[in-house]
């Protein structure tokens, strides 16, 4: 099967606006999961979400390996099984690539190191689900982003979101 998802999008924002949608905590937290994420090498987070059986415990440990904005920004990726331990020994790498493309972006996303971590049916999921945030939650996260580095919340209402938050705390979900 594959080890690589690849999705790319352009959007009519510059990469300064597509930036803030991809670092900031809250703007993230609307297209993609609650985070306790923060723009800095070496910074360890989480994605966290309520239990299921498509995503274990709910918890995506993650650590940002490499920040360049607005234009590339890396971090692993390790989820954790229902019972808490991690899904594998390794984890996998995601890579956010922006280029600007006349008055808007190119949004290159890669997320590698899928076979040996993910049972074929969840690389298949990742393929749908990155699929979705690119093309259809992260543009509208994004039209509420400034390239100065502000974000309104709202553009995705807490019960329009495609996760749960019953067990999640409150300083994650903003």
């Amino acid at each position: 099967m594959f080890d690589t998802v690849r999705k790319e999008a352009v959007y009519p924002f510059p990469p300064e606006q597509v930036w803030v949608a991809i670092t900031d905590p809250r703007a993230i937290a609307e297209w993609l999961m609650p985070n306790d994420f923060q723009p800095v090498n070496g910074h360890r987070f989480r994605f966290q979400v309520d239990p299921s059986p498509g995503c274990g415990n709910g918890i995506t440990e993650c650590e940002v390996m490499e920040v360049q904005p607005p234009s590339r920004l890396v971090y692993s990726w390790l989820p954790r099984t229902k019972e808490g331990r991690p899904l594998a020994g390794r984890p996998s790498t995601v890579t956010w690539t922006l280029h600007r493309e006349g008055a808007g972006t190119r949004l290159v996303l890669e997320h590698t190191g899928l076979l040996g971590v993910f049972p074929w049916w969840q690389r298949l999921m990742l393929r749908m689900g990155w699929g979705t945030m690119v093309k259809r939650w992260l543009p509208k996260v994004a039209s509420n982003a400034a390239a100065g580095g502000a974000f309104t919340p709202g553009a995705i209402p807490l019960e329009k979101r495609c996760y749960r938050t019953n067990t999640i705390p409150a300083n994650m979900i903003r």
